[in-house]
């Protein structure tokens, strides 16, 4: 297994193991762990940070913003203001049908939390994708920071991202 990491602020680290690979990110955000709880677990604040997302019982979607569905899958473990964890399978035809675990979790570090994020069993061929979504949606915590472009960030990220992935 191969891991690099370029040193750029927020960049997430890509590990590959054949034809599967995995994206870290670690986020530390100005705000309380209830916030940053609320953040990651809320489907209304989902929604302003990522995408449109519903929650009934353990069943998570996630929807693109025009509505269509986008990933689904159940909740695995959940300990609140702590850790989340989601399987996770795209079911649009744009990516690969993986499946796949999402797990945030949450630790305090003083006057701020540290938010670590990982996609895990992923395509390896979608890291590219992953890694500068993932990077451009965690820019916008905890509340949705709308001050750029989505698109513009993305393809601005996805060059290195392929860069990295190039390392692997």
């Amino acid at each position: 297994m191969n891991t690099a990491k370029l040193e750029t602020p927020g960049l997430g680290a890509m590990t590959r193991d054949g034809e599967r690979g995995s994206v870290r990110f670690e986020r530390r955000l100005s705000t309380s762990v209830e916030d940053a709880w609320a953040a990651v677990s809320d489907p209304e604040r989902i929604a302003r940070w990522f995408a449109p997302v519903t929650v009934e019982g353990k069943e998570w979607i996630t929807y693109w913003d025009d509505g269509r569905e986008y990933a689904k899958g159940q909740i695995q473990r959940c300990e609140p203001q702590r850790l989340i964890e989601v399987s996770w399978k795209a079911t649009d035809d744009s990516m690969a049908l993986a499946d796949t675990v999402l797990r945030v979790s949450l630790e305090k570090d003083d006057d701020a939390v540290v938010l670590r994020l990982e996609h895990e069993q992923l395509m390896a061929k979608d890291l590219v994708l992953y890694g500068p979504g993932w990077h451009t949606y965690l820019d916008r915590l905890p509340d949705g920071d709308s001050s750029f472009d989505w698109g513009e960030r993305f393809s601005s990220l996805q060059p290195i991202y392929q860069e990295l992935f190039d390392t692997l």
